[in-house]
C-alpha cells in the first residue's frame, strides 16, 4: 500500500499561524464587545462591531420582527428576507421558535444559489427571550463558522445585559413616575412646595387649567383590563399623565382651550372611552372632579371625582359618568355613610305618595322634581311635563294632603326638595 504523500513543507505551521490568528481575533473582537456593554444603553455599538469584526450583515429584531438595531445592511429585510429563503421549509419564525427553545444560537446551512449562510441567536432577558440576533455571512467570511457562531452568540448575550438595563431603568423611573402621581393626587398639605416640583416632573404645564378623571375598573388576576384602560385613556387624551391604582385608572388632563366647560370636556372624553372602547363594557363608572390652576389643587379634583364616582355608584348606575360640579346637594348626602339612612328620611317625608301612586297612576314624585327644578313654577313645571297648570297646582296640593306638608313653608319645602333628591337619585338602587 502506497503511503500517504507527505504534507507540502511549512503546510501545518501556516494553518496553524491561521487557526491562531483567528482565535485571538476572536479574543480581542469578545473583549471589545464586552467592554461596549459594560458602559452602552445602546445596541448600536455592539452591532456595528460585530458586523465589521465578522465582515457580516446583523440585524436584532424583537419578538415581533420590529428591527431593534441594524448594521452592515440597507435594512433588515436583508437579513430576514436571507432568513426567510434560507429556512425554505421551516419559515423565519420556525426557525427563532428553535433559537429560543434551545437557547443557543444556530446556523442556517446555506445553499448553492446563494453562498451565504445566516446566524440566529437568542437575546435572553432573565427567563425570556426578548429579541433575536440575525447574521448573514458570506461563504469566504475571514472566521470559520464555528468561531461567527460564538461571536455571534457572545454579542447576543450583551444585547440580552444591555435590554435588561433599559427594563430595569424603565421599571424604576415607572415607579418614581407612579410615586409622584400618588403624591400629587393624595397630598393633604396644599402648602407644601415639593408639588409645584413633582408636577414639573410629570410634565404638568398649569398654565392651563387640569382636572383629574376616575375610571373605576374592577382589577382581573393579571391586571390586563387595568393595562388595556390605561393606554386606551393616554390614547385619547395624549397630554394627560394617566397611571393605573386598585381598581381604578386615574387621569390628570389638561382644559382643553375651547367653548366647552371642563366637566362638558371630560363628560364627553369618558363617555366616548366607555361606550367605543373594546374594554368600555368592562369600566363601572367614570368621576370627574373640577379644575385647578395649581398642583395643590390635584388632590382635591381627584377626591372630587371620586366622590362623583361614588355618587354615580349610589345611584345605581352602571356606567355612569358624573362630574362634581353637577351633583348639587348630592355633596352632602354622599357624607352619610349608610344609605338606609338616606331611605328613610326620604321615606317619612314622601313615603305616604307611594301608595296612591300605585292607585291613581299619578307619578307624584316626578311633578314635585320638575317644580323644584323650575323653581316653584306651576306653568313652567307644567310645559316641561305638557300638562295644564291647574293639573300641576292639583296635584301640588294633594301632595300637601298625602304627606301633611305644606311648600309654603321653609322647612317643610327644603325637607321635601332633599327627600325628593334621595328618591329621584337613588330611584336605580330601589
Amino acid at each position: 500500500m502506497a503511503e500517504p504523500a507527505p504534507a507540502p513543507p511549512g503546510a501545518s505551521e501556516s494553518g496553524g499561524h491561521r487557526e491562531a490568528a483567528q482565535l485571538r481575533k476572536l479574543v480581542a473582537m469578545c473583549s471589545h464587545l464586552s467592554a461596549l456593554a459594560a458602559h452602552s444603553t445602546d445596541l448600536t455599538p455592539i452591532v456595528e462591531v460585530l458586523a465589521s469584526s465578522t465582515g457580516s450583515g446583523v440585524v436584532v429584531v424583537n419578538r415581533g420582527l420590529q428591527t431593534l438595531a441594524f448594521a452592515n445592511v440597507i435594512s433588515a429585510s436583508e437579513v430576514t428576507g436571507r432568513l426567510e429563503l434560507e429556512a425554505a421549509a421551516s419559515q423565519l419564525r420556525a426557525v427563532l421558535a428553535t433559537a429560543a427553545r434551545t437557547r443557543r444560537a444556530l446556523a442556517v446551512p446555506s445553499t448553492e444559489r446563494s453562498g451565504m449562510s445566516v446566524i440566529v441567536a437568542p437575546i435572553s432577558v432573565g427567563e425570556e427571550v426578548a429579541a433575536h440576533m440575525l447574521a448573514v455571512n458570506s461563504r469566504d467570511a475571514d472566521l470559520p463558522e464555528d468561531m461567527r457562531l460564538l461571536a455571534t452568540e457572545h454579542a447576543a448575550m450583551l444585547c440580552g445585559i444591555v435590554l435588561g438595563r433599559d427594563l430595569v431603568a424603565g421599571a424604576a423611573a415607572g415607579r418614581a413616575r407612579q410615586q409622584l402621581v400618588e403624591g400629587l393626587i393624595l397630598s393633604r398639605d396644599p402648602a407644601d412646595p415639593e408639588l409645584d416640583r413633582w408636577a414639573r416632573h410629570l410634565g404638568l404645564d398649569f398654565t392651563r387649567e387640569h382636572y383629574v378623571m376616575v375610571l373605576a375598573v374592577p382589577e382581573s388576576p393579571l391586571g390586563a383590563v387595568s393595562s388595556a384602560a390605561e393606554s386606551a385613556l393616554a390614547r385619547r387624551a395624549p397630554d394627560a399623565v394617566v397611571t393605573t391604582r386598585p381598581d381604578e385608572i386615574v387621569g390628570i388632563l389638561p382644559v382643553e382651550a375651547e367653548g366647552r366647560s371642563p366637566a362638558e370636556q371630560g363628560r364627553a372624553l369618558a363617555l366616548a372611552f366607555v361606550q367605543s372602547e373594546g374594554i368600555g363594557s368592562r369600566v363601572s363608572g367614570a368621576g370627574i372632579g373640577n379644575p385647578c390652576s395649581r398642583a395643590a389643587g390635584i388632590a382635591r379634583s381627584y377626591t372630587e371625582a371620586r366622590h362623583a364616582l361614588a355618587a354615580g355608584s349610589r345611584m345605581g348606575k352602571a356606567g355612569a359618568v358624573a362630574a362634581y360640579s353637577d351633583l348639587g346637594i348630592h355633596r352632602l348626602l354622599l357624607r352619610v355613610p349608610n344609605v338606609s339612612d338616606l331611605w328613610a328620611f326620604a321615606e317619612e317625608v314622601l313615603g305616604a305618595l307611594s301608595e296612591d301612586e300605585r292607585s291613581t297612576g299619578i307619578n307624584y314624585l316626578k311633578t314635585l322634581s320638575v317644580y323644584f327644578e323650575e323653581n316653584g313654577s306651576p306653568r313652567k313645571a307644567a310645559e316641561r311635563l305638557h300638562l295644564h297648570p291647574n293639573t300641576v297646582t292639583y296635584r301640588l296640593r294633594r301632595i300637601e294632603e298625602l304627606t301633611g306638608i305644606s311648600l309654603s313653608v321653609h322647612r317643610d319645602r327644603l325637607m321635601a326638595e332633599i327627600a325628593t333628591e334621595i328618591f329621584t337619585g337613588l330611584e336605580g338602587r330601589s
